[in-house]
């Protein structure tokens, strides 16, 4: 199991490396009819039957969506109709005045709706039109981190999600099953690993092996997470989005911890930082145990 985690964790910053120079990415296609690139762009000009979404690229819907359109660090442009939501986590948002959304439009930077676009659901911009952040350097650094951190997960999530669809696809069936053994297990798990890796914090393999428990076990809680969410929005959904869903919704609670604490109260903030990431990372080793072990 280790051997396989580094194995992909070096994968994946191989790709983060090459593919941006290549000016190549990767598609990814869902048994619901889902779109999904990283590091490429999707251009729709037909009738698309599912979502689509996209990491470090950008979205043109000229045509007809019927799910969901995602962008996550990558802008989008809407000349066509969605019937669900756009959403779109740092990048600008154009709509013009001929098109059409039937669900909400939730945006992490700029967004440009021409006269006469119609938008049946909620407008919801976050950090404003310019995204000009009056912050400290120790605000910088954790968010930094954080935004790297995710990426990380994004990356390694999809990757492990194609690569090992079938288990985790079962583990989405039950997910939600004995959820409080779950958090159990995952708390003991996690407060485990953590002294463990205090304990050999002076060697070189231990924060490695540390980060790839830490990437792993997010990538469940954000299955779960993105799972009730979607339950209120759409009838049907595939684990990609749940997975996107979910680690863009932790996202953005952490983002909120970040800004809405005052800089001057750094312990508070760190400390509600710290239970948000155990209660995340706890839910996610509860899954994969219960998954693993218990379960058998």
């Amino acid at each position: 199991m280790k051997k396989a985690a580094v194995l992909l964790i070096t994968l994946a910053v191989i790709l983060l490396c090459t593919i941006p120079a290549a000016a190549e990415g990767i598609a990814i296609s869902s048994e619901n009819g889902d779109k999904i690139s990283l590091f490429s762009d999707i251009k729709v000009t037909g009738q698309s039957s599912g979502n689509v979404i996209t990491v470090l690229g950008d979205i043109t819907v000229e045509g007809m969506v019927s799910g969901q359109v995602v962008a996550v660090f990558g802008d989008v442009k809407i000349d066509g109709q969605v019937h669900g939501q756009v959403v779109n986590v740092f990048g600008n948002t154009v709509i013009t005045g001929s098109s059409m959304i039937n669900g909400d439009v939730i945006n992490i930077g700029s967004l440009d709706k021409g006269k006469g676009a119609m938008i049946n659901g909620q407008e919801v911009r976050i950090l404003g039109e310019s995204m000009n952040l009056d912050i400290t350097s120790i605000v910088y650094l954790r968010l930094v981190i954080m935004l790297l951190f995710t990426i990380a997960v994004l990356i390694i999530g999809l990757l492990l999600l194609v690569i090992s669809r079938k288990q985790y696809y079962e583990m989405a069936l039950t997910i939600e099953k004995d959820f409080g053994r779950k958090l159990s297990l995952g708390v003991l798990s996690f407060l485990g690993a953590s002294v463990l890796f205090l304990l050999l914090l002076v060697t070189l393999i231990a924060p490695l092996i540390y980060f790839i428990i830490l990437v792993i076990s997010a990538i469940p809680a954000c299955i779960f997470a993105g799972k009730i969410i979607l339950r209120y929005f759409s009838s049907t959904s595939s684990i990609y989005l749940e997975f996107i869903t979910g680690l863009i919704t932790i996202t953005l609670i952490k983002l909120l911890v970040i800004f809405l604490v005052p800089s001057k109260e750094l312990l508070l903030g760190l400390l509600l930082s710290g239970l948000l990431d155990m209660l995340v990372f706890s839910t996610g080793m509860g899954i994969h145990m219960y998954d693993r072990y218990a379960r058998k």
